[in-house]
């Protein structure tokens, strides 16, 4: 499950922020939907549900077709950065700062589990032809890198995330973008 949560982060750290790019959560209305697979041909589907709480709320559902399972949910600001996430079991995942994305440069950020550890991200962003790259360092030193290509809404058209602790690379695609 902890694997999903990260899953979860890293489709929200993969939006740029730099200058006046963001990911416009605002323009995803109740029911909108975004359609991800990655390469193994597993689904994510990410269902806008609105604004809660001053923030924009989307559901996770694994797999494809007439059955999808319930992944969690996560909040966002209205550029896409990540506030907090909910694990399917309730497991609550929060950002300190609010602002667990990767702006162009160097950055820093809290992720507090459920549990109530606490650990400083240390991203670095640079820009890329197709799109930002970024590294991420954590206690263990290196988590993780990865590269998204935006779309114009500033979601991750596609792009791949190396988990470095695991050394499972996921590279994925987004199949549909459905506004209201």
């Amino acid at each position: 499950m902890r694997a999903r949560v990260a899953a979860i982060l890293a489709v929200l750290n993969a939006t740029p922020l730099s200058a006046d790019i963001g990911w416009q959560t605002a323009r995803m209305a109740p029911g909108s939907l975004m359609l991800m697979e990655d390469e193994r041909g597993e689904g994510l589907s990410h269902a806008a549900r609105g604004r809660t709480a001053g923030f924009f709320r989307f559901d996770t559902y694994e797999g494809k077709g007439d059955a999808p399972v319930y992944a969690g949910s996560y909040d966002t600001n209205d550029r896409g950065e990540g506030v907090r996430s909910v694990s399917a079991d309730g497991r609550i995942t929060r950002c300190e700062s609010h602002r667990c994305a990767r702006p162009l440069g160097a950055s820093s950020h809290v992720i507090v589990r459920s549990d109530g550890f606490r650990e400083t991200r240390k991203p670095v962003t640079r820009e890329t032809a197709p799109g930002p790259a970024w590294k991420e360092w954590g206690l263990d030193g290196l988590v993780a890198t990865g590269g998204p290509e935006p779309d114009r809404f500033g979601a991750a058209r596609n792009g791949w995330r190396k988990d470095h602790a695991g050394g499972a690379k996921t590279c994925s695609l987004w199949l549909m973008l459905a506004l209201r």
